[in-house]
């Protein structure tokens, strides 16, 4: 605690360990009256018994408190739920995969990266080999110590052609791990990569136990262990008593997900979750004026989509694809739907929330009558074109509804499918020919056009392949010439604004709701819930 200066003696003379004493009193509930008294005895006046009294009151309201349970209820859920950190897809898998591994790197607020199960990360001069020093005495959650092997072991699952890993392509210049004794590693890569400690600090990355197969109960080193978990129902998480570092305050963690936004709002609203994600927009008055109710807001380069697939006969005119993104009313969505916790989006996925993003390409606006000539030289007609949509983020629904609105002035006879939210992920995304989308932002441009875009990516939702794309893609992780850089950025977005097909009409905030008693929130823009880091930090005051 910082020492308080004043010009009673008595205050001024008070120790470090006097202090804490007395912090240790206001914790076990002495109240302002006796706290003065005792005070007073000692020779303080009562004006500077009274501001210690406070101040320290003050400490121990933020100082994170031990039990109780909070519940926190995402947006999606399914079949398809799992704790395999290589699978993760939702950003339910993400929450729940921070509460029980660790990383080797954890991500900031500003979107860089500190050591966590590393506690020390070394690069040669040209970042082609990363070593990754391992903090001692780590405990999972069955006892044993975390090694070198588990780290090499969860690493390899990324490798190889058949690694069924969603993040494959974040780590494919990874040419090997390799053992350097019991407690350090060392990344060998083909090309340089000055961001992959910030890849590794992503949600795929958690490292997992040596030799780990069975994910229905895994073991971590987080600070919860699993309790129950049942794909498409709930998570339930215990606290680790033997957790390594600060954090793991409660009791019990659950985490479940109710599909419907207006559902979700009343279950927040009534107390039968203390949190929620994706508030829907209009109702954010409603929660500031609730007693005890808040909001918990993040900017963000996070992204809704309509995404065509190109190898689909059905979906793949290029023609369509740009009389789609003519017919995006973005003006409506960002000031109408959102209310203005968003910003244009420009048909690719870097928002100037990057530090890498480009200003130079041209905004892409609502043009009924550029729409109209894509219209027609598509050949398209009057047929029906579907596009399957669910609330995967608030508005994403709303786009399509928009576009099919807009696309009726010209002819277009676009078939909205409204389905639900409910195991969206593994049933139509990737699957359908147009769908809708909802992107997390990642720590850098690069991750993100990597795990949507390169030609290989797993998630690489229009199946659109650029071999120039890929190239520059790769090279320029090792670019350090600020003009080079920038050019590269740019060519690299251009391309995806010109050429992917896909509409990013909107650029949106993540905004969740949480009650007065959930403390300890976090702030990193990629997800939902700070970025799904608050299991580590989460506690109760009440």
């Amino acid at each position: 605690m910082t020492r308080l200066k004043r010009n009673d003696p008595t205050m001024a003379n008070l120790s470090q360990s006097e202090q804490r004493e007395m912090l240790k009193m206001v914790k076990r509930g002495i109240n302002r009256r006796e706290f003065m008294g005792w005070m007073m005895a000692a020779g303080a006046s009562a004006s500077s018994a009274g501001l210690l009294f406070g101040g320290m009151s003050d400490a121990v309201a933020a100082t994170p408190k031990m039990g109780g349970r909070l519940v926190m209820a995402a947006d999606q859920h399914g079949p398809n739920d799992t704790l395999d950190p290589i699978l993760f897809t939702s950003a339910a898998d993400y929450f729940r995969g921070r509460a029980i591994y660790g990383s080797l790197t954890r991500l900031t607020d500003a979107l860089g990266y500190e050591p966590e199960l590393a506690e020390e990360v070394l690069s040669n001069d040209t970042a082609t080999e990363w070593t990754f020093k391992i903090r001692k005495g780590v405990e999972f959650h069955d006892g044993k110590e975390l090694t070198a092997d588990d780290v090499l072991y969860t690493m390899n699952r990324h490798l190889g052609k058949d690694s069924v890993s969603k993040a494959a392509a974040l780590v494919s210049m990874v040419d090997s791990w390799e053992k350097v004794n019991s407690h350090e590693v060392k990344a060998v890569l083909s090309s340089p990569n000055a961001d992959l400690p910030i890849a590794l600090g992503t949600f795929h990355f958690k490292i997992v136990q040596d030799g780990a197969t069975d994910f229905s109960n895994p073991v971590g080193t987080g600070p919860y262990k699993v309790k129950e978990f049942k794909p498409g129902v709930r998570f339930i998480g215990s606290r680790f008593e033997n957790y390594y570092g600060e954090g793991g305050y409660l009791d019990e963690l659950e985490h479940y997900g109710i599909g419907d936004p207006v559902a979700r709002l009343n279950a927040f609203l009534a107390g039968d979750v203390d949190a929620m994600v994706n508030l829907p927009p209009k109702a954010i008055s409603q929660v500031e004026a609730a007693d005890g109710k808040e909001i918990w807001a993040l900017e963000s380069g996070a992204y809704i989509n309509i995404t065509p697939r190109l190898d689909v006969a059905s979906s793949s005119n290029v023609h369509l694809h740009k009389a789609m993104q003519y017919l995006q009313d973005r003006q409506r969505l960002v000031k109408g739907v959102y209310k203005g916790q968003a910003s244009l989006g420009n048909d690719h996925p870097i928002a100037p929330a990057y530090f890498d993003h480009c200003p130079d390409i041209p905004q892409r606006e609502l043009d009924p009558e550029k729409a109209k000539f894509h219209f027609e030289k598509s050949g398209i007609g009057s047929a029906a074109i579907p596009v399957v949509a669910a609330e995967v983020a608030p508005g994403a629904v709303d786009q399509c509804l928009f576009m099919q609105r807009e696309g009726k002035k010209i002819g277009m006879n676009f078939d909205v499918k409204k389905v639900t939210t409910d195991g969206y992920w593994g049933s139509v995304w990737l699957k359908e020919p147009i769908c809708v989308a909802a992107w997390n932002m990642r720590p850098t441009a690069n991750i993100m056009m990597t795990l949507a875009f390169k030609g290989d990516a797993a998630w690489n939702e229009t199946r659109w392949k650029n071999d120039k794309f890929d190239d520059l893609l790769v090279s320029s992780r090792g670019i350090t010439d600020p003009a080079e850089r920038k050019q590269a950025y740019c060519d690299l977005q251009t391309m995806i604004h010109e050429e992917n097909g896909m509409s990013v009409p909107i650029h949106r905030n993540y905004v969740d709701a949480a009650a007065s008693h959930v403390q300890g929130r976090t702030s990193v823009p990629l997800n939902n819930f700070g970025g799904a880091e608050a299991p580590v930090t989460l506690w109760r005051d009440s």
